[in-house]
């Protein structure tokens, strides 16, 4: 197994517990054999079917050994702290004068839950009876009859290594799909509270303008007879909040298209610096009402006439825009254009309120605000910086926000466009 790839590498480790040194070395002849040994049956194997024995090293086991139930336990323990337990053990039914067979596997099983076990035995001192009562976990060991057999030593510690390994990386799979399982709950429950609070926000901002048309037309429609100046103030009003609400209306209907994958920007010919200018012209009244200056420039000299996206730049740039002006309370806005591999890039630069680190993860949740407070100061629904960021990928490009607080927002995007010929 790969522990790279977040899978656990293969444990071969072996711990076998019997006072007899001469078992233990009978064990290692099987468990470890050396470079070009052929095990009895192999060589068995070979005369029987008339193939020459194999000198090739199978994969070999780590084996460790122990004269006693309580050194066992000991060795156990100390595996598990350095985070190599054990696989399996062979565990000799009788070790006097410590603990015997059943003691041990059941002092091991406490230490170790997940330790699988064979217990060696060629006496008749506990009976089939006393074994399973006193062993429960009936999945967790084997018998082995001494005088063992080779094969079936090498069956035994394959197959119950092989369980372990397979146990533990189900395992690891379980733990993996259980923290997948938490974050994305977690995103789920982040993700119902973003809707929540753009519920709340959009149906503000959708009354807002709605009153004020409602409140100017209920003054315009009144008993008494108003002034032309006071007639021609509320009108103007009244238009000023329906050119707000056609906005909100037509961004949010812009976003679900481009939920939907069905923002549609042809190609055109355009001036970039054209479009930047056009885009200050708009929000100009904006700015200056905040003592806010807002300029248009090239980066660099860059030809006139391109062919591109030029819905989707002239989008991008609004909203972006519209966000610098809001979330700047003083100082100065930048739109700038220059030329990159492929296409032309677009920034928009302010001096304003700046983005913590946190609200510029926040803010790439479609409808998040940065400020999601009941006391903010800035209106809106959040689907300003999402919708720019879809509209630059409607252009072929993507959006890039960068930002510290205090210190101001710079939102950069690029298209894919090319010179005139």
């Amino acid at each position: 197994m790969n522990a790279a790839q977040g899978i656990p590498a293969a444990n071969r480790k072996i711990l076998v517990v019997d006072d007899n040194e001469a078992i233990h070395r009978d064990f290692a002849k099987i468990l470890q054999p050396e470079e070009g040994t052929v095990h009895d049956v192999d060589a068995d194997a070979a005369l029987l079917f008339g193939a020459a024995p194999s000198m090739e090293k199978s994969q070999p086991f780590d084996v460790s050994f122990a004269s006693q139930g309580q050194e066992a336990l000991a060795a156990v323990n100390a595996a598990r702290t350095d985070g190599r337990p054990f696989a399996m053990a062979f565990v000799d039914m009788r070790m006097p004068p410590g603990w015997d067979g059943l003691r041990t596997v059941m002092e091991l099983w406490t230490a170790d839950p997940e330790i699988q076990t064979v217990i060696c035995t060629a006496y008749s001192d506990r009976t089939w009876e006393e074994i399973v009562a006193a062993l429960k976990a009936r999945d967790r060991w084997l018998v082995l009859k001494k005088p063992f057999d080779v094969i079936e030593v090498l069956q035994m510690a394959n197959a119950l290594t092989e369980k372990w390994n397979l146990a533990r990386f189900a395992a690891t799979k379980r733990e993996a799909m259980e923290r997948l399982v938490e974050i994305r709950t977690a995103d789920l429950v982040r993700e119902q509270k973003v809707v929540r609070e753009f519920l709340m926000s959009a149906s503000h901002e959708l009354l807002t303008p709605l009153n004020g048309i409602l409140g100017n037309l209920e003054l315009l429609a009144g008993a008494d007879p108003l002034p032309q100046a006071e007639q021609v103030q509320f009108v103007r009003d009244a238009e000023r909040c329906a050119q707000d609400l056609h906005v909100l209306v037509r961004r949010m209907l812009a976003f679900n298209q481009a939920e939907s994958d069905r923002l549609e920007c042809p190609d055109q010919p355009f001036q970039p610096l054209e479009l930047l200018r056009e885009c200050v012209q708009r929000h100009r009244s904006a700015a200056s009402g905040k003592g806010i200056a807002i300029e248009a420039r090239v980066a660099d000299p860059i030809p006139a006439d391109w062919i591109g996206p030029v819905e989707a730049i002239r989008n991008a740039l609004d909203l972006l825009t519209d966000n610098a002006v809001k979330f700047t309370p003083q100082g100065q806005i930048q739109l700038e254009a220059g030329t990159v591999q492929g296409g032309l890039r677009f920034l928009v630069r302010d001096t304003g309120i700046g983005l913590t680190e946190a609200q510029l993860e926040w803010i790439r949740i479609p409808f998040a605000q940065a400020d999601g407070s009941r006391t903010r100061r800035h209106s809106g629904i959040g689907i300003g910086l999402p919708l720019a960021r879809r509209w630059a990928q409607a252009g072929g490009g993507n959006l890039e926000i960068d930002g510290s607080p205090d210190r101001g927002v710079s939102a950069s995007f690029h298209v894919a466009a090319r010179p005139c010929p």
